[in-house]
């Protein structure tokens, strides 16, 4: 299946698509070739490409500081646009300060699991401590007895407190609304299960999603070969997916 960069819009989720997984959030390895990446498809999308992540914004602008296109921060929560895209984003989200107290409070005891609070959700990692998944799901299905406005999301090795209606598919139809995403087929590239709400999206919206695993194979690294055969494809020349 081909891809023209003349005709989309991209959407990508930045660890496991773009980047490789850490034992800890904090811990990532950002590649050198990234930003000079994103400039490129930048410039040969036409503007038409935004990173869509589940993490607070402070951590992508760390990761990709002076970034040229749009960031989307914890499933849609919160964009940072750069110049030259002239619209306007805003959700306000903000996880009650006593739901964070009682999680915080609940997963004292449990060695190895990391709580990330974030402006909009509460994210729990265990990749550290994997055999104490059932205790800390146990503690955020207790914050929902007190708290149904939210709900739970399941991650790779992580369980998320988010609030409903609160995902990357609702970033997707937001930005496809404007240009320069608008008008375009949106393509989606994801590896997680909190991805399958934007490639939902853009399936419903006549374009499709990649699936990092099933599509490339090889991981994050396979992702940028082939994005970088995208940004560098000359007019109306599809990029190929790898083998």
């Amino acid at each position: 299946m081909d891809i023209a960069a003349d005709a989309v819009s991209l959407f990508l989720d930045l660890d496991g698509t773009l980047i490789d997984i850490a034992p800890r959030p904090d811990a990532v390895l950002v590649p050198d070739e990234l930003h000079g990446l994103l400039r490129q498809l930048h410039r040969r999308l036409g503007g038409a490409v935004a990173v869509v992540s589940g993490r607070p914004l402070a951590d992508l602008d760390r990761f990709l500081p002076r970034c040229p296109v749009p960031l989307v921060a914890e499933h849609g929560a919160v964009f940072k646009l750069p110049a030259g895209y002239h619209f306007r984003l805003a959700a306000r989200y903000a996880v009650p300060p006593a739901m964070a107290a009682f999680v915080r409070e609940a997963l004292a005891g449990l060695d190895g699991v990391i709580l990330e609070e974030k402006q909009s959700c509460l994210t729990v990692h265990f990749r550290l401590a994997p055999e104490h998944q059932p205790a800390v799901r146990a503690v955020l299905e207790r914050a929902l007895d007190r708290w149904p406005a939210y709900r739970i999301s399941e991650a790779k090795m992580a369980l998320e407190l988010r609030p409903r209606g609160l995902d990357k598919g609702t970033a997707v139809r937001r930005l496809m609304r404007y240009p320069p995403f608008r008008g375009r087929r949106p393509v989606f590239i994801g590896d997680d299960a909190t991805d399958e709400d934007g490639i939902r999206a853009c399936i419903l919206l006549g374009g499709q999603g990649l699936r990092v695993p099933q599509d490339f194979g090889g991981g994050p690294e396979a992702v940028r070969r082939w994005l970088w055969s995208l940004a560098s494809q000359g007019a109306a020349q599809p990029a190929q997916y790898p083998p």
